[in-house]
């Protein structure tokens, strides 16, 4: 009997390593596609084209984006950063849909630097000559001083808080071994932003909003012993608000409200269905 044993195991073995063999031939496999590409908008984004609409101007105001950091110190180590460290770029996003806005870039300049210091060792071309004022022709193109716009205003602040279970409750029922309920719970994340000129460095605005996120779990469950065995069965569901959207939705309405503070625009009757800031 034992031999009948290693019999089977050694040709076992001999058909995995013929599976294992790299002259097999596979065929693709189609990858899993899940929902298509949507623009990542949020309950807040038509407020800024209104917002836009409303704002009345013969020339675009410049305005760029300073640092916008997480200051809540909130890190997992396993996960990292609850807080998206995205912030910045979320409010240039967010300038760049009100019409009157033209964003200036300071976030990332590194390829501006690049070409600039290329062009200083005159080693930038674009198949064209340039007449120099005293008449001289150069096939490199020459710098041009005063090319870079400067900015009007700068939005800047911080993500200032992140509150964990701020509420939890539920109901939690067991009968005879059979538990079902459900529970709720919730957390909120603050931002404090303010607008300043950038000539006299003056506040022209400021404000801090917060946002609520809510959690949800269900349960139910069998829990018995037969025949001095347990049986058990689990069951459920858990749905959480996504917090990085939630935060992208502190941003378009802090910008909505810094700007048309600038402009005396009236955001809140752009958020008709949202709770009145001022």
């Amino acid at each position: 009997m034992k031999n009948i044993f290693l019999i089977t195991a050694i040709s076992s073995l001999g058909l995995l390593a013929g599976c294992s063999n790299n002259s097999r031939h596979y065929n693709e496999v189609e990858p899993l596609q899940g929902p298509s590409i949507t623009e990542n908008n949020t309950h807040y984004t038509s407020g800024l084209s209104c917002v836009s609409d409303r704002i009345k101007l013969s020339r675009k105001v410049k305005v760029t984006i300073g640092q916008i950091p997480d200051k809540t110190g909130k890190v997992n180590s396993a996960e990292g950063y609850k807080i998206t460290q995205g912030v910045e770029s979320m409010a240039i996003t967010a300038l760049s849909k009100i019409k009157a806005i033209q964003v200036v870039e300071r976030r990332n300049i590194s390829a501006f630097n690049t070409e600039t210091a290329l062009m200083e060792k005159k080693r930038i071309g674009d198949n064209r000559r340039y007449k120099l004022s005293n008449g001289r022709s150069i096939r490199y193109k020459p710098m041009l001083s005063g090319k870079v716009h400067s900015a009007d205003y700068y939005i800047t602040g911080a993500v200032t808080e992140v509150n964990y279970n701020i509420y939890s409750g539920g109901k939690l029922l067991n009968v005879s071994g059979l538990e079902f309920g459900s529970k709720t719970v919730m957390m909120n994340v603050a931002m404090d932003l303010r607008i300043v000129n950038v000539q006299t460095l003056e506040v022209i605005d400021s404000i801090s909003l917060q946002k609520q996120f809510v959690g949800k779990r269900t349960k139910a469950g069998l829990y018995r012993f037969i025949d001095r065995e347990q049986l058990a069965y689990d069951g459920g569901s858990s749905i959480d608000e996504p917090i990085q959207m939630g935060v992208r939705s502190l941003v378009e309405r802090g910008v909505a409200q810094l700007i048309g503070s600038l402009f005396n625009v009236r955001v809140n009757e752009c958020y008709s269905d949202d709770i009145k800031i001022r």
